[in-house]
């Protein structure tokens, strides 16, 4: 799950003109919906880089951290049914892009038969960060960090479950994410011998840095520091 400033990002003013009470998101659609997308490219892509025609590089699913291929699933958090929270239809604060897959993320969260759950006890990415709740293992599973407090580790595996995070092909990305690091040549294990711990960990940040952008990258990163 990414870790999102939105404070950076203005809300693109044309989602003022949209009254909940007037117009329903099937009215939502030509210029401005274009606009959303992009602020929404800049707020989850590569700052700086993720263009508005991107359709793949540096955007990434809010929730399970893949590749977008396309131009996204526009996603209401809170969802936008008229029992549950239309007054967040057309709110720049309650949007998101996430990946189109049936299996996990919010297709699966708002999927007819799913059990019920209060979006107050999720994590929000542009309001918690994820990794100080959730821990990516190396065999891609998604745990609650042990740290936490019971309150807290509710959220994190109400999140885990309601957005379906421990989903087979999820687990099976992480894991194939982290692989080449945790298949690393006996060289390579000979080369990192040589280093006294403040080099060890200098060279373990720049692996951090140089997949930040990757899919899976927190799952990359839980790895990485694990190795320090």
């Amino acid at each position: 799950m990414l870790k999102l400033d939105r404070s950076r990002i203005a809300a693109p003013d044309c989602l003022a003109k949209y009254d909940y009470r007037i117009h329903d998101w099937q009215d939502f659609k030509g210029a401005c919906k274009k606009q959303l997308r992009f602020a929404l490219f800049q707020l989850q892509g590569i700052e700086g880089t993720t263009t508005q025609d991107a359709s793949e590089y540096g955007l990434r699913c809010a929730y399970c951290e893949s590749a977008i291929y396309d131009e996204g699933h526009i996603e209401h958090f809170r969802r936008k049914n008229p029992q549950h929270f239309p007054e967040l239809t057309f709110e720049w604060g309650n949007l998101f892009l996430a990946c189109g897959a049936n299996t996990h993320c919010v297709h699966y969260k708002d999927r007819p038969s799913a059990a019920a759950y209060n979006p107050n006890h999720l994590l929000k990415p542009d309001e918690h960060d994820p990794s100080s709740f959730l821990y990516f293992h190396s065999s891609g599973e998604v745990r609650a960090n042990c740290t936490l407090n019971d309150n807290d580790k509710g959220r994190a595996q109400e999140t885990i479950r309601v957005f379906g995070l421990n989903d087979a092909t999820l687990r099976g990305a992480r894991a194939k994410a982290v692989r080449s690091y945790s298949k690393m040549k006996e060289e390579d294990f000979e080369i990192l011998a040589l280093l006294d711990e403040a080099e060890l960990e200098s060279y373990f940040q720049s692996e951090v840095a140089a997949t930040r952008w990757q899919p899976h990258a927190t799952a990359i990163r839980h790895y990485l520091l694990n190795a320090v």
